[in-house]
Protein backbone atom coordinates (compact mmCIF):
# COMPACT_ATOMS: atom_id res chain seq x y z
CA UNK A 1 0.00 0.00 0.00
CA UNK A 2 0.93 3.91 -0.32
CA UNK A 3 -0.62 6.73 0.96
CA UNK A 4 -0.60 10.38 0.56
CA UNK A 5 -1.39 11.93 3.85
CA UNK A 6 -2.00 15.68 4.42
CA UNK A 7 -0.81 17.78 7.11
CA UNK A 8 -4.17 19.51 7.99
CA UNK A 9 -1.79 22.72 9.72
CA UNK A 10 0.50 23.32 6.60
CA UNK A 11 -1.69 21.70 3.77
CA UNK A 12 1.37 19.49 2.75
CA UNK A 13 1.50 16.06 1.62
CA UNK A 14 4.07 13.51 2.74
CA UNK A 15 3.86 9.90 0.64
CA UNK A 16 3.68 6.58 2.96
CA UNK A 17 4.95 3.90 1.63
CA UNK A 18 5.98 0.53 4.24
CA UNK A 19 6.97 -1.43 1.26
CA UNK A 20 10.10 0.38 1.06
CA UNK A 21 11.25 -1.11 4.66
CA UNK A 22 11.90 -4.32 2.60
CA UNK A 23 14.50 -2.81 0.56
CA UNK A 24 17.86 -4.74 -0.21
CA UNK A 25 20.99 -3.28 0.91
CA UNK A 26 24.66 -4.33 0.54
CA UNK A 27 27.45 -3.63 2.76
CA UNK A 28 29.74 -2.19 -0.87
CA UNK A 29 27.30 1.35 -0.54
CA UNK A 30 29.47 2.56 2.85
CA UNK A 31 32.52 2.40 0.74
CA UNK A 32 34.10 5.41 -0.70
CA UNK A 33 32.88 4.55 -4.34
CA UNK A 34 33.81 2.55 -7.22
CA UNK A 35 37.34 1.95 -6.70
CA UNK A 36 36.53 -0.61 -3.39
CA UNK A 37 34.02 -2.49 -5.79
CA UNK A 38 34.21 -5.48 -7.80
CA UNK A 39 32.84 -5.49 -11.49
CA UNK A 40 30.31 -7.92 -10.66
CA UNK A 41 28.70 -8.59 -7.21
CA UNK A 42 26.74 -11.82 -6.61
CA UNK A 43 24.74 -10.75 -4.37
CA UNK A 44 23.63 -7.33 -6.40
CA UNK A 45 20.23 -7.70 -8.24
CA UNK A 46 21.35 -4.98 -10.94
CA UNK A 47 24.51 -7.24 -12.46
CA UNK A 48 23.31 -9.56 -15.45
CA UNK A 49 22.49 -13.01 -14.68
CA UNK A 50 20.10 -11.68 -12.22
CA UNK A 51 17.07 -10.91 -14.32
CA UNK A 52 15.04 -13.54 -12.47
CA UNK A 53 15.22 -11.01 -9.08
CA UNK A 54 14.05 -8.04 -11.17
CA UNK A 55 10.08 -7.30 -11.55
CA UNK A 56 10.21 -6.73 -15.39
CA UNK A 57 12.54 -4.68 -17.56
CA UNK A 58 11.14 -1.92 -19.34
CA UNK A 59 13.53 -0.58 -21.66
CA UNK A 60 17.36 -1.04 -22.76
CA UNK A 61 19.76 0.67 -24.59
CA UNK A 62 21.81 -2.00 -26.32
CA UNK A 63 25.35 -3.14 -26.34
CA UNK A 64 27.58 -5.09 -28.52
CA UNK A 65 29.31 -7.80 -26.73
CA UNK A 66 28.03 -9.67 -23.46
CA UNK A 67 26.22 -8.96 -21.41
CA UNK A 68 24.52 -7.35 -24.75
CA UNK A 69 23.11 -4.03 -22.75
CA UNK A 70 24.84 -1.26 -21.70
CA UNK A 71 21.38 0.61 -19.27
CA UNK A 72 18.69 -0.85 -18.57
CA UNK A 73 15.25 0.80 -17.15
CA UNK A 74 13.44 -1.91 -14.90
CA UNK A 75 10.11 -1.45 -11.77
CA UNK A 76 11.10 -0.45 -8.82
CA UNK A 77 10.48 -3.86 -6.87
CA UNK A 78 9.79 -1.42 -3.94
CA UNK A 79 7.71 1.56 -5.26
CA UNK A 80 7.42 3.99 -3.50
CA UNK A 81 4.19 4.62 -4.96
CA UNK A 82 2.40 2.44 -7.28
CA UNK A 83 -0.54 2.48 -10.37
CA UNK A 84 -3.27 1.14 -9.03
CA UNK A 85 -3.89 1.64 -5.32
CA UNK A 86 -6.41 0.62 -3.31
CA UNK A 87 -8.28 2.98 -0.80
CA UNK A 88 -6.37 5.13 1.97
CA UNK A 89 -7.15 3.81 4.97
CA UNK A 90 -9.56 6.04 7.55
CA UNK A 91 -8.43 8.32 9.84
CA UNK A 92 -10.96 10.26 11.69
CA UNK A 93 -10.71 14.12 10.94
CA UNK A 94 -7.37 13.62 8.83
CA UNK A 95 -7.39 13.60 4.95
CA UNK A 96 -5.27 11.11 2.70
CA UNK A 97 -5.27 9.99 -1.12
CA UNK A 98 -4.29 6.56 -2.58
CA UNK A 99 -0.83 7.11 -3.40
CA UNK A 100 -1.06 6.52 -7.36
CA UNK A 101 2.46 6.97 -9.10
CA UNK A 102 4.77 4.94 -10.88
CA UNK A 103 8.90 4.11 -9.98
CA UNK A 104 11.16 2.87 -12.26
CA UNK A 105 15.57 2.54 -12.28
CA UNK A 106 17.46 3.43 -14.37
CA UNK A 107 20.39 0.83 -14.13
CA UNK A 108 23.52 3.04 -15.67
CA UNK A 109 26.00 0.01 -16.57
CA UNK A 110 25.96 -3.54 -16.25
CA UNK A 111 29.09 -3.54 -14.18
CA UNK A 112 28.69 -3.15 -10.68
CA UNK A 113 31.76 -0.75 -10.08
CA UNK A 114 30.92 1.92 -13.01
CA UNK A 115 30.63 5.13 -11.79
CA UNK A 116 28.70 7.89 -13.54
CA UNK A 117 31.23 10.24 -12.68
CA UNK A 118 34.15 8.13 -14.32
CA UNK A 119 31.99 7.27 -17.41
CA UNK A 120 33.37 7.50 -20.66
CA UNK A 121 31.66 10.53 -22.72
CA UNK A 122 30.26 7.87 -24.51
CA UNK A 123 28.76 5.57 -22.36
CA UNK A 124 27.58 8.86 -20.17
CA UNK A 125 25.74 9.91 -23.24
CA UNK A 126 23.32 6.61 -23.51
CA UNK A 127 22.57 7.27 -19.74
CA UNK A 128 21.45 10.59 -19.90
CA UNK A 129 20.01 9.89 -23.13
CA UNK A 130 18.16 7.42 -21.46
CA UNK A 131 17.23 9.54 -18.58
CA UNK A 132 15.28 11.60 -21.59
CA UNK A 133 13.56 8.83 -22.86
CA UNK A 134 12.14 7.22 -19.50
CA UNK A 135 11.15 11.05 -18.45
CA UNK A 136 8.93 11.62 -21.53
CA UNK A 137 7.17 8.56 -21.86
CA UNK A 138 6.11 8.85 -17.97
CA UNK A 139 5.20 12.43 -18.93
CA UNK A 140 3.37 11.35 -21.74
CA UNK A 141 0.80 9.26 -20.30
CA UNK A 142 -2.60 11.03 -19.42
CA UNK A 143 -2.97 10.33 -15.91
CA UNK A 144 1.12 11.97 -14.99
CA UNK A 145 1.42 14.66 -14.26
CA UNK A 146 5.24 15.72 -12.63
CA UNK A 147 7.87 13.20 -12.83
CA UNK A 148 11.35 13.76 -10.74
CA UNK A 149 14.50 12.25 -11.91
CA UNK A 150 16.97 12.29 -8.84
CA UNK A 151 20.21 10.19 -8.16
CA UNK A 152 21.37 9.04 -4.72
CA UNK A 153 24.85 8.35 -4.72
CA UNK A 154 26.63 7.18 -1.23
CA UNK A 155 25.39 5.61 1.73
CA UNK A 156 24.82 9.09 3.35
CA UNK A 157 22.31 10.08 0.43
CA UNK A 158 19.92 7.47 0.80
CA UNK A 159 21.40 4.82 -1.38
CA UNK A 160 20.91 1.13 -0.40
CA UNK A 161 22.80 -0.67 -3.63
CA UNK A 162 26.09 0.56 -4.58
CA UNK A 163 25.49 -0.44 -8.39
CA UNK A 164 25.10 2.73 -10.47
CA UNK A 165 21.63 3.33 -10.76
CA UNK A 166 19.13 6.34 -10.86
CA UNK A 167 15.48 6.51 -10.21
CA UNK A 168 12.38 7.86 -11.83
CA UNK A 169 8.96 8.83 -9.68
CA UNK A 170 6.00 9.34 -11.72
CA UNK A 171 3.21 11.57 -9.71
CA UNK A 172 -0.49 12.16 -10.65
CA UNK A 173 -0.06 16.00 -8.65
CA UNK A 174 2.50 18.40 -8.86
CA UNK A 175 4.96 18.39 -5.80
CA UNK A 176 4.90 21.42 -3.42
CA UNK A 177 8.49 22.47 -4.32
CA UNK A 178 7.99 22.35 -7.51
CA UNK A 179 4.39 23.99 -6.97
CA UNK A 180 6.32 26.83 -4.51
CA UNK A 181 9.00 27.08 -8.18
CA UNK A 182 6.25 27.55 -9.79
CA UNK A 183 4.50 30.59 -7.91
CA UNK A 184 7.79 32.52 -7.11
CA UNK A 185 8.60 32.43 -10.89
CA UNK A 186 5.32 33.45 -12.23
CA UNK A 187 4.99 36.52 -9.19
CA UNK A 188 8.55 37.37 -11.09
CA UNK A 189 7.56 37.15 -14.74
CA UNK A 190 4.66 39.36 -13.76
CA UNK A 191 6.33 42.00 -12.40
CA UNK A 192 9.77 42.05 -14.49
CA UNK A 193 7.52 40.12 -17.66
CA UNK A 194 10.95 37.79 -18.21
CA UNK A 195 12.16 34.70 -16.58
CA UNK A 196 13.99 34.74 -13.38
CA UNK A 197 16.38 32.10 -14.31
CA UNK A 198 17.62 33.74 -17.48
CA UNK A 199 17.87 36.86 -15.97
CA UNK A 200 19.81 35.04 -13.55
CA UNK A 201 22.19 33.26 -15.95
CA UNK A 202 22.94 37.21 -17.31
CA UNK A 203 24.27 38.28 -13.70
CA UNK A 204 26.16 34.80 -13.76
CA UNK A 205 28.22 35.66 -16.83
CA UNK A 206 28.58 38.83 -16.06
CA UNK A 207 29.87 38.42 -12.96
CA UNK A 208 31.39 35.13 -13.57
CA UNK A 209 32.57 34.82 -9.34
CA UNK A 210 29.92 31.43 -9.08
CA UNK A 211 30.62 29.68 -12.44
CA UNK A 212 32.34 26.88 -12.20
CA UNK A 213 32.03 25.53 -15.86
CA UNK A 214 30.55 26.05 -19.36
CA UNK A 215 29.66 25.04 -22.48
CA UNK A 216 27.69 26.16 -25.50
CA UNK A 217 24.53 24.84 -24.09
CA UNK A 218 24.67 24.90 -19.79
CA UNK A 219 26.20 26.28 -17.22
CA UNK A 220 27.68 24.68 -13.81
CA UNK A 221 27.18 27.31 -11.50
CA UNK A 222 27.05 27.40 -7.72
CA UNK A 223 23.75 28.84 -6.82
CA UNK A 224 24.11 32.69 -5.28
CA UNK A 225 21.49 31.73 -2.67
CA UNK A 226 23.02 28.11 -2.32
CA UNK A 227 21.33 26.09 0.39
CA UNK A 228 23.72 23.36 1.05
CA UNK A 229 27.92 23.60 0.80
CA UNK A 230 29.36 23.08 -3.01
CA UNK A 231 25.75 23.19 -4.35
CA UNK A 232 25.97 23.08 -8.30
CA UNK A 233 23.70 23.58 -10.92
CA UNK A 234 24.01 22.65 -14.15
CA UNK A 235 21.32 25.16 -15.87
CA UNK A 236 20.41 24.94 -19.89
CA UNK A 237 21.20 28.69 -21.66
CA UNK A 238 18.32 28.39 -23.63
CA UNK A 239 15.08 29.14 -22.23
CA UNK A 240 13.07 26.25 -21.78
CA UNK A 241 10.66 24.42 -18.81
CA UNK A 242 11.21 20.75 -19.38
CA UNK A 243 14.20 18.61 -18.95
CA UNK A 244 12.00 16.32 -21.64
CA UNK A 245 12.47 19.58 -24.08
CA UNK A 246 16.01 19.12 -24.37
CA UNK A 247 17.31 18.72 -28.04
CA UNK A 248 19.75 16.48 -28.89
CA UNK A 249 23.29 18.45 -29.13
CA UNK A 250 22.14 20.33 -25.90
CA UNK A 251 21.77 16.76 -24.42
CA UNK A 252 24.91 15.61 -25.31
CA UNK A 253 26.87 19.17 -23.63
CA UNK A 254 24.33 18.55 -20.74
CA UNK A 255 25.93 15.12 -20.43
CA UNK A 256 29.51 15.91 -20.82
CA UNK A 257 29.05 18.70 -17.89
CA UNK A 258 27.59 16.66 -16.21
CA UNK A 259 30.75 14.19 -15.79
CA UNK A 260 32.70 17.03 -15.13
CA UNK A 261 30.81 18.55 -12.43
CA UNK A 262 30.39 15.24 -10.74
CA UNK A 263 34.45 14.93 -11.00
CA UNK A 264 34.81 18.11 -10.05
CA UNK A 265 32.92 17.63 -6.12
CA UNK A 266 34.35 14.08 -5.91
CA UNK A 267 37.94 15.31 -6.56
CA UNK A 268 37.54 18.35 -4.56
CA UNK A 269 35.42 16.77 -1.35
CA UNK A 270 37.03 13.59 -1.43
CA UNK A 271 34.21 11.08 -2.94
CA UNK A 272 31.53 12.44 -0.66
CA UNK A 273 28.04 11.12 -1.03
CA UNK A 274 25.28 13.15 -3.07
CA UNK A 275 22.33 13.94 -4.20
CA UNK A 276 20.86 15.11 -7.84
CA UNK A 277 17.78 15.74 -8.82
CA UNK A 278 16.22 17.40 -12.14
CA UNK A 279 13.61 20.35 -11.27
CA UNK A 280 11.88 19.93 -14.58
CA UNK A 281 8.16 21.80 -15.05
CA UNK A 282 5.19 19.46 -14.66
CA UNK A 283 2.87 18.28 -17.38
CA UNK A 284 0.39 21.39 -17.42
CA UNK A 285 3.75 23.85 -17.48
CA UNK A 286 5.71 22.28 -20.01
CA UNK A 287 5.46 25.45 -21.89
CA UNK A 288 5.30 28.18 -19.05
CA UNK A 289 7.58 30.87 -19.73
CA UNK A 290 8.28 31.53 -15.94
CA UNK A 291 9.92 28.46 -15.82
CA UNK A 292 13.12 27.08 -16.48
CA UNK A 293 14.51 23.42 -15.78
CA UNK A 294 17.81 22.77 -13.89
CA UNK A 295 19.87 20.45 -12.52
CA UNK A 296 20.81 20.45 -8.68
CA UNK A 297 23.45 18.58 -7.27
CA UNK A 298 23.67 18.86 -3.45
CA UNK A 299 26.91 16.97 -1.98
CA UNK A 300 26.09 15.33 1.37
CA UNK A 301 28.78 18.01 3.77
CA UNK A 302 26.39 19.04 6.24
CA UNK A 303 23.07 17.91 8.70
CA UNK A 304 20.56 19.45 9.51
CA UNK A 305 20.04 21.00 12.80
CA UNK A 306 16.70 21.78 14.72
CA UNK A 307 16.59 25.41 13.32
CA UNK A 308 16.33 24.08 9.89
CA UNK A 309 14.38 21.67 10.47
CA UNK A 310 11.56 24.08 12.76
CA UNK A 311 12.02 26.57 10.29
CA UNK A 312 12.66 25.21 6.51
CA UNK A 313 15.39 28.47 6.44
CA UNK A 314 18.65 26.28 5.80
CA UNK A 315 21.89 27.93 7.02
CA UNK A 316 24.80 27.26 4.74
CA UNK A 317 28.09 27.24 6.48
CA UNK A 318 30.00 28.26 2.96
CA UNK A 319 30.29 31.31 1.25
CA UNK A 320 29.35 29.98 -2.76
CA UNK A 321 31.40 32.64 -4.51
CA UNK A 322 34.35 30.30 -2.05
CA UNK A 323 32.91 27.05 -3.03
CA UNK A 324 32.95 28.25 -6.88
CA UNK A 325 35.99 28.89 -6.73
CA UNK A 326 37.50 25.65 -5.12
CA UNK A 327 35.41 23.62 -7.77
CA UNK A 328 37.10 25.69 -10.70
CA UNK A 329 40.69 24.94 -9.51
CA UNK A 330 40.34 20.91 -9.48
CA UNK A 331 42.07 19.75 -12.11
CA UNK A 332 41.42 16.49 -14.03
CA UNK A 333 41.85 14.92 -17.49
CA UNK A 334 39.11 15.80 -19.75
CA UNK A 335 38.26 13.07 -22.17
CA UNK A 336 37.80 14.09 -25.77
CA UNK A 337 34.09 13.41 -27.19
CA UNK A 338 33.61 10.96 -30.18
Amino acid sequence: MSELRQDRATGAFVIIAPQRRRRPTDSAARGRGADNLPPFEPSCPFCPGHEAELPGIIAEAAADGSPGWSVRVVPNKFPALLPANSAPSVHPRHHARAGRGLHEVVIESPWHNADLAAMTTADRRVVVAMYRRRCAALLGQAWIETVVLFRNHGTSSGATLAHPHAQIIALDLVPPRLTAISEAGLNYFRKEGRCATCDELEVELAQRERIVDQNAHFLATVPYAAEHPFELWLVPKRHHASFTEAGDAELQDFSDLLGRSLQRIEAALQHPSYNFVIDSAPKSEIAAPHLHWRLRIVPETVTWGGFELGTGLPINPSIPEDDAAVLRAVAFERESAP
